[in-house]
């Protein structure tokens, strides 16, 4: 069930990307201990979330 909801968060591919680069970003700022990149990191990954609500919101505006 879990798997399943973190499988359908990452289906729009530039979501997956802007994750990647995020987890890639976030592991080199903790091996050099800097707070600035991390906060870079996170605020990649919630772009990645914003990108994919709003595709899903546009998606859901076509069914009607």
């Amino acid at each position: 069930m879990l798997c399943e909801k973190i499988c359908s968060v990452h289906k729009n591919p530039l979501n997956c990307l802007l994750h990647l680069i995020a987890v890639i970003i976030a592991i080199y700022a903790l091996w050099n201990h800097s707070v600035n990149l991390i906060l870079v990191a996170v605020a990649i990954a919630i772009i990645g979330h914003v990108i994919q609500a709003v595709t899903i919101k546009k998606t859901k505006k076509k069914r009607r």
